[in-house]
C-alpha cells in the first residue's frame, strides 16, 4: 500500500468500528464529491407507495403469472421500473435546462408531455357533473369534442395507462423481456396515479378550497409517518385478479372513483388544519423538510390529526391505494391473457448482472482514486 494512504482503525460516534482514511488533501476532495452525490440519491416515500401497490398486485395475480413477477430478482426489476416515469421525467427536465436556448424548445416540450401522462383533471374537462357519464373514453374523440387544448393543460393519464397496457400485450406475446418490464412499470406508474383523487381533479392541491398543500401532505408526509398502516390497508380484502373486457372503459370508472374521493379528503384535511393551525402548503424550506421528515415535532400535531380526520372518513386515500393494486393486477392479468398467456419471459435471465445496476458515481470512486495517485506530485529520489 502506498504510504499516502494509511488504513488507522477509529471509532464512530456510536462506538462502531470503521476504517479511516489518511489521504492527500485533494484526493479526499474528489472523494467527498462523490461521496456528496451518493447521499443525495434516495427514493422518496412517493416511490415507495408506488412500490407498495405494485409489490400487492403481483401478490393479486394467479398463477403461474404471479410466479413470473413475484420471482425476487423480477420484483424488484418491476418495483423499479413503476417509479421510471417519475425519473424519466425528471431526467427530461433536467435535459432541457441545460440545452442551448435554440434547442430548448423541442425537449421542453417533451418534457412537458411527459409530465401530463401523471394527471388528468377530468373535472376541468367536462362539460357535466360527475359522474361524467357520457365524456368519450377513446382520445381522438375527445380531442373532436373538446380540442387538443384542455388535455395539454390537464392531462393524458389514462391513455398513457392504455398505452402502456398494449406495449406490455405486445412485447409478452414477442417475448421480450426487458420491453416487458420496461412496459409494466409504466402501467403500473399510470394506473397508480391516475387513482390518487388529487391526481384526477382541477383542485389538484387544494388552491381551489382552502387547502394549499394538501397533495404533498397526503401523497408524502402522511404516507412518510404511516408506512405500515398503508402496507396493512393496502393487503386487505385481496381477491384473485379477473379479466378485464374493455380496458378504455375500466380506466374511466376508475378515475370517476377516484375524483369522488377528492371531497372527503379536503374535508378531513380542513378538519386538521383548523385544529392544528398548521398549514402545509407555506412555501418555506422549513416546511418541506417537515413534510418529508417523520419525526419533526412542529408537524405531528397537524399529521395526526390528519389521519384521524381520513380514518373518519374510511381512510379514502388508503382504499386508493388499495383499489390500485387491485386494479393494476386485473391490468396485467388481461394482459397475460391477450398475449396467449406465455409461460415465460425469463425475467432474472434478462436482467443486467447486479453489478451493472451499481450507481455510476461507485463506479467512479476507483478511477477518481487512481487518477489522483497519478497526478500527486512525487518527491525527486535521492541518488545514494
Amino acid at each position: 500500500m502506498s504510504s499516502k494512504f494509511k488504513v488507522q482503525s477509529s471509532k464512530s460516534p456510536r462506538g462502531a468500528g470503521f476504517l479511516r482514511l489518511s489521504a492527500p488533501p485533494a484526493a479526499m476532495l474528489a472523494l467527498a464529491a462523490l461521496v456528496a452525490c451518493a447521499a443525495t440519491v434516495a427514493f422518496a416515500w412517493a416511490d415507495r407507495t408506488h412500490q407498495l401497490i405494485v409489490e400487492e398486485s403481483v401478490a393479486r395475480l394467479p398463477e403461474p403469472l404471479r410466479g413470473l413477477f413475484a420471482d425476487e430478482a423480477a420484483l424488484a426489476r418491476l418495483k423499479k421500473a413503476a417509479i421510471e416515469p417519475d425519473e424519466r421525467k425528471k431526467r427530461l427536465e433536467k435535459d432541457a435546462a441545460a440545452m442551448p436556448p435554440d434547442s430548448r424548445e423541442a425537449m421542453l416540450k417533451k418534457a412537458d408531455e411527459g409530465k401530463k401522462r401523471h394527471y388528468f383533471d377530468i373535472d376541468a374537462i367536462a362539460a357535466e357533473p360527475p359522474p361524467f357519464a357520457h365524456f368519450p373514453h377513446d382520445r381522438a374523440a375527445a380531442e373532436k369534442e373538446f380540442g387538443t387544448k384542455p388535455f395539454q393543460e390537464h392531462g393524458t393519464a389514462p391513455w398513457a395507462a392504455e398505452a402502456a397496457l398494449e406495449r406490455l400485450v405486445d412485447a409478452m406475446k414477442g417475448g421480450r423481456t426487458d420491453e416487458t418490464f420496461a412496459a409494466a412499470g409504466d402501467l403500473a406508474h399510470y394506473v397508480a396515479d391516475l387513482h390518487m383523487p388529487l391526481h384526477v381533479s382541477k383542485n389538484f392541491n387544494g388552491k381551489l378550497t382552502g387547502n394549499d398543500g394538501v397533495h404533498q401532505a397526503i401523497e408524502i408526509g402522511l404516507a412518510a409517518r404511516n408506512g405500515p398502516f398503508y402496507a396493512a390497508e393496502v393487503r386487505k380484502d385481496r381477491t384473485e385478479a379477473v379479466y378485464v373486457e374493455k380496458a378504455p372503459d375500466a380506466l374511466f370508472d376508475w378515475i370517476v372513483q377516484a375524483n369522488a374521493r377528492v371531497a372527503p379528503l379536503l374535508e378531513a384535511e380542513t378538519a386538521a388544519r383548523n385544529q392544528t393551525r398548521y398549514n402545509p402548503g407555506a412555501k418555506t424550506k422549513e416546511v418541506e423538510q417537515e413534510t418529508e421528515d417523520p419525526a419533526n415535532e412542529k408537524s405531528r400535531p397537524y399529521y395526526t390529526a390528519l389521519k384521524k380526520e381520513l380514518e373518519a372518513r374510511g381512510s379514502p386515500e388508503a382504499a386508493a391505494m388499495r383499489d390500485a393494486a387491485a386494479h393494476l393486477a386485473q391490468l396485467y392479468y388481461t394482459a397475460w391473457v391477450r398475449a396467449g398467456k406465455p409461460a415465460s419471459f425469463s425475467p432474472a435471465a434478462s436482467s443486467p448482472p447486479e453489478a451493472m445496476n451499481v450507481p455510476m458515481y461507485v463506479l467512479l470512486i476507483p478511477s477518481a482514486i487512481l487518477f489522483v495517485l497519478l497526478l500527486w506530485p512525487r518527491k525527486p529520489r535521492v541518488r545514494g
